[in-house]
C-alpha cells in the first residue's frame, strides 16, 4: 500500500507499470507557474519495490494529461499522449511514435502472444496495433459499453482470459476489473477497486 500521489505532490497519477522489480507511473504534475497559469510537467516516476524515488522522465508530446496509461513490450514503454501513440526507452528516449487510433487514446497494454498493441479510448473499443501503428485485421474487441480507463494483459491467467480491464459498474459506479477471454469473447469480473482510505485508482497493470 503505497501513497504515490502525496509523496509525489503529484494528484494526477494515471499509468502504472511494475517491471525489472521497479515501479514506473505517469503522473501530469500540474501546477501554477508565477503568472497563476496552470501549467503540467508530465512525468514518468521511477520508484523502486519498497517506493522510493530513484529518478524521472520527462514525458514526450504536448497534452495536459499526459500518458493516461502505460504497457512494456519487452524493450519499449508505450504511452497514449493525446492523438499520439510513443514508445520509448526506459531513459525516456523517444524510438517511435504513430498516429492514435482514437482522438483521443487513453488505455494501453502490450500483448506478448499476438505481439501487438491493445489501444483504447475511454469510450472505444480495444483495437490491435503492431509497433508500426498497422492496424491488425480482426484484432477489435467489442467493449459492450463498459468505460475502460486501463488495460493490463497477463498471459498465465489461469481462465484463459488474459485482456484485463478498468473500468466501472453501471449500476453502482464502482471501479472495478474485468477480464476478457480473446477467443470465446466471454467477460470474467475480477475485484472491485474500494481504497479503505478513499479516493479513485487511475490505472491498472
Amino acid at each position: 500500500d503505497f501513497h504515490f500521489g502525496e509523496q509525489l505532490e503529484d494528484d494526477k497519477l494515471y499509468g502504472v507499470l511494475f517491471l525489472n522489480d521497479q515501479f514506473y507511473i505517469s503522473g501530469s504534475n500540474r501546477g501554477q507557474n508565477e503568472e497563476g497559469d496552470i501549467v503540467s510537467n508530465n512525468t514518468i516516476y521511477i520508484l523502486d519495490n519498497e517506493g522510493a524515488l530513484i529518478d524521472t522522465i520527462a514525458q514526450p508530446g504536448e497534452n495536459r494529461y499526459g500518458m493516461k496509461d502505460l504497457a512494456y513490450d519487452g524493450e519499449l514503454l508505450w504511452g497514449a499522449v493525446g492523438n499520439d501513440i510513443y514508445g520509448i526507452t526506459l531513459e525516456g528516449e523517444v524510438v517511435t511514435t504513430f498516429d492514435a487510433p482514437y482522438h483521443p487514446s487513453s488505455a494501453i497494454t502490450w500483448d506478448p502472444e499476438r505481439e501487438i498493441l491493445w489501444i483504447a479510448g475511454t469510450t472505444n473499443d480495444p483495437l490491435g496495433y503492431d509497433r508500426e501503428g498497422n492496424f491488425v485485421e480482426g484484432m477489435e474487441i467489442d467493449r459492450d459499453g463498459a468505460y475502460i480507463y486501463g488495460l493490463a494483459y497477463f498471459t498465465d491467467d489461469p481462465d484463459g482470459a488474459p485482456l484485463y480491464f478498468f473500468t466501472k459498474e453501471r449500476e453502482t459506479n464502482r471501479q472495478m476489473v474485468l477480464k476478457y477471454n480473446i477467443e470465446t469473447e466471454e467477460k470474467t469480473f475480477v475485484a472491485y477497486f474500494d481504497p479503505e482510505e478513499g479516493g479513485s485508482p487511475q490505472g491498472v497493470c
